[in-house]
C-alpha cells in the first residue's frame, strides 16, 4: 500500500508543480501561460519543469530557473537538433562575432543581443558565452529553436510560414523577404493566406527550398 501511494505521488508531482507555476505566472506573465496552454507541450503534459527545471519555486529564487538551450530541446527532438547543428543557422552567432564591423559598433547598440544579435542569437553558443550573456542581463535568446518556433506556443504551423523567416531575413543589408514577397512565389503564397487563391494552389515558401522535407539543416541553394 505504501509503495502504491509513493508511486502515485511520484506520478502526480509534475502536475502539481505545473499547477503551482501556472497559478503564479497567470499574474506575473499571463501571456506566457496562455501561450503554453495552447501548445502541444501542454497537450502532452510537458510542463514548465521539463524545460526550466524545478529549482525555481518562488519570487525569491528566480535566478535558479534554467533557461533552455538546444540541448534542452534535444531531449525530445534529437533529430531536429542534430540537423539544425549542421546547418547555416547554427553558425549565425559565430559568424556575427567574426565580423570586424560588428565589433566596431557602440556597445549600447550590441549589448544584450540588441542590433545584429537580435537575429544572430539563433546560432549555437558555448557554455562560457551563455554565462557571459546571462551576466550581462541577456537571459533569453540561447535556445535557438524559439527563433522560429516562438515561445511558448512552439508551433510547427507558425515555423512553416514564410513570415517566420521575415523577422530576420529583411532590411537593406539582407532583403530576402522583400525579394520573396514581391516574387511570384511569395505573391501566390500570400494570396493563398488571405483566401484569394485556393488552398491547394502551388506556392513555394522559404521552407520548401531551404528545409526540404522538414530537414532542419537549413541550407542555401548553393550549399
Amino acid at each position: 500500500m505504501r509503495i502504491a501511494t509513493l508511486f502515485a505521488l511520484f506520478l502526480l508531482a509534475p502536475f502539481a508543480f505545473a499547477t503551482t507555476c501556472v497559478e503564479c505566472h497567470k499574474n506575473v506573465t499571463p501571456n506566457i501561460v496562455s501561450d503554453w496552454q495552447l501548445s502541444k507541450h501542454a497537450q502532452n503534459s510537458i510542463d514548465c519543469s521539463t524545460c526550466h527545471g524545478s529549482d525555481h519555486t518562488s519570487k525569491d529564487d528566480v535566478n535558479e530557473v534554467k533557461l533552455p538551450t538546444p540541448d534542452t530541446c534535444k531531449m525530445c527532438h534529437s533529430q531536429q537538433v542534430e540537423q539544425f547543428s549542421k546547418g547555416k543557422h547554427a553558425f549565425a552567432w559565430a559568424a556575427m562575432k567574426a565580423m570586424p564591423t560588428f565589433h566596431w559598433q557602440p556597445m549600447v547598440t550590441t549589448e544584450g543581443m540588441k542590433g545584429c544579435g537580435g537575429c544572430h542569437k539563433i546560432g549555437l553558443k558555448t557554455e562560457e558565452e551563455i554565462k557571459q550573456l546571462k551576466a550581462q542581463g541577456a537571459g533569453f535568446g540561447v535556445a535557438s529553436c524559439d527563433a522560429c518556433h516562438t515561445r511558448h506556443t512552439f508551433s510547427t504551423v507558425e515555423a512553416r510560414q514564410p513570415q517566420a523567416c521575415q523577422t530576420c531575413h529583411m532590411g537593406f543589408d539582407h532583403p530576402q523577404w522583400e525579394m520573396y514577397s514581391s516574387s511570384k512565389h511569395g505573391v501566390r503564397y500570400l494570396l493563398k493566406q488571405n483566401g484569394t487563391l485556393p488552398e491547394k494552389t502551388a506556392a513555394p515558401t522559404c521552407q520548401t527550398c531551404h528545409m526540404q522535407e522538414g530537414n532542419h539543416e537549413v541550407r542555401t541553394a548553393w550549399g
